[in-house]
């Protein structure tokens, strides 16, 4: 089995670090890759918690192979990201990204390696996901196994080179897709409207994601995601993360901490009722959704041009 590096991004939030670091020192991946953005300009409270994120790495001491990728300068979530995760598979062919407001629970890393190394050829699956929030109810295999999705989750997960190379930033599937090529993914005409306006929202930088864009690579290949039928990772990052307007309107499923052959469980299959839950509650492709997308759109767009008055006045 490879010591596939496990990626720690992190920013300005060191209490969150300190929590996650804690949690990987009792489960000790031997391979960490800690990439830190920099501070923002003109925010000299972000050049203190950014410094003190920075100093965390000293904690990483149960492993001498921890490289640090440190940026002088804030890239931004969407370009911080793919750096790091470009870095990493090139480097090692495959990786396991953990957002700094994520807790991994025993069987995260090892589901992760097992299927790196089982689907490593399937090159229809391109992402892993730790991170599920689909009821049992909801589930064909009623929270065994695992299952193909068309939704990957972005907050701790796992890739391989030969798919991430693959990533289209520029959007250019997503933006010239039809509400018809894209309904056939999601299943509905609302689904594919309100994914259109989150591409939008994208294009024009109102929101700072990697994610819609890992999407749209992924959906422009019809290549799917695979997921763990019980949930792997728990987060907390709707608190103050970077993108979070609202509070998620959804629970958060107990970690799972059985044993881990359940969810090993191989010939993994599309549960169009798991991704219908997960369209729905998750990315809310419904008429209501939709009309909630439009006040989402203005409500970023406003944010965007006071951000960019507040700097002009700097």
């Amino acid at each position: 089995m490879r010591d596939t590096p496990v990626v720690v991004i992190a920013y300005n939030r060191p209490d969150k670090v300190r929590r996650l670091i804690s949690r990987l020192e009792e489960l000790k991946p031997t391979n960490i890759i800690f990439a830190v953005d920099g501070p923002k300009p003109g925010k000299p409270s972000d050049v203190t918690k950014v410094s003190e994120v920075q100093s965390l790495v000293n904690k990483f001491t149960w492993t001498d192979k921890v490289e640090t990728r440190f940026r002088p300068t804030n890239l931004g979530l969407r370009a911080a990201v793919t750096d790091v995760v470009s870095h990493a598979v090139s480097a090692h062919g495959q990786a396991i990204i953990m957002e700094e407001d994520t807790l991994p629970g025993k069987n995260w890393f090892p589901y992760a390696e097992e299927m790196l190394s089982r689907y490593r050829s399937e090159t229809s699956i391109e992402h892993i996901s730790g991170y599920n929030l689909v009821p049992d109810k909801f589930q064909t295999k009623q929270g065994r196994g695992s299952r193909l999705s068309r939704y990957p989750e972005s907050i701790a997960w796992a890739t391989w080179d030969r798919a991430w190379d693959k990533f289209d930033g520029s959007l250019e599937w997503a933006l010239n897709a039809s509400t018809s090529e894209i309904a056939k993914i999601v299943g509905s005409t609302a689904g594919a409207i309100r994914w259109k306006q989150n591409f939008a929202d994208a294009e024009a930088n109102r929101i700072s994601t990697w994610a819609y864009r890992w999407i749209a690579s992924m959906w422009s290949r019809n290549s799917y995601v695979l997921s763990p039928n019980q949930n792997l990772v728990t987060y907390a990052g709707y608190d103050e993360g970077t993108n979070s307007l609202m509070k998620a309107p959804w629970s958060e499923l107990d970690l799972f901490e059985g044993p881990i052959g359940s969810v090993l469980e191989t010939n993994p299959v599309l549960d169009e009722s798991a991704d219908k839950w997960v369209g729905e509650k998750v990315f809310a492709e419904t008429p209501f959704g939709v009309a909630r997308g439009l006040a989402i759109t203005a409500a970023l767009e406003l944010r965007k041009q006071n951000r960019a008055r507040k700097a002009k006045r700097k």
